[in-house]
């Protein structure tokens, strides 16, 4: 915070007068896997559908549903040129950490618990087996942080091994996959077809 007080003092102003519960990394919920506080997801969507907004409701969703089930092809046919079990932008992430790993220095204390300590002088507790750190970014996004990642390296283990499944092929594959034909859906559903 002083850094930021230092850049733009309202900046600073604006933040201390929210609560740290909306805009602290350290009050994220680790259930996203997403380290970002932003809604540009959302931004790109609308951006999408703009051509769209003016449309009567029907041919508005139904050029949405032709937009997702485009997009769901070429993200399925992205997922298929996947040389690893995870995707090449988790990949060239897990590399960079592998770059950073020279400041730690890690210790084993029993139970899949380790403690790292960095050149600086911080140190942190790792617990591998829960995919945790104390630093909170393992939890946050579900890709080891540089301190789980010293400790996987000199460990010999594979990095791969210990990423969150919903970053694996096989969940992208089944986040791609359409959606089954209304005949399949549940009886209450079906009737109104």
């Amino acid at each position: 915070m002083e850094r930021l007080r230092i850049e733009s003092e309202a900046a600073y102003q604006w933040l201390t007068d929210k609560d740290p519960l909306h805009w602290s990394r350290a009050f994220f919920k680790d259930t996203a896997l997403c380290d970002m506080l932003c809604n540009n997801m959302c931004e790109a969507f609308n951006s999408v559908i703009l051509q769209a907004c003016d449309k009567p409701v029907i041919t508005l969703m139904e050029m949405i549903r032709v937009y997702l089930m485009k997009m769901l092809v070429t993200k399925r046919a992205e997922v298929h040129k996947w040389h690893h079990q995870i995707g090449p932008n988790v990949m060239k992430f897990v590399e960079k950490i592998k770059m950073e790993i020279s400041v730690c220095n890690p210790a084993y204390c029993g139970n899949y618990i380790f403690q790292v300590k960095e050149t600086g002088g911080e140190q942190f507790v790792v617990n591998i087996e829960q995919k945790s750190c104390a630093c909170n970014k393992w939890q946050l996004i579900g890709i080891s942080c540089i301190h789980g990642m010293a400790i996987l390296l000199s460990s010999n283990r594979d990095p791969l091994d210990f990423i969150n499944i919903k970053y694996k092929k096989e969940s992208f594959f089944n986040t791609y996959t359409p959606s089954d034909l209304w005949h399949k859906w549940p009886k209450h559903m079906a009737k109104n077809q």
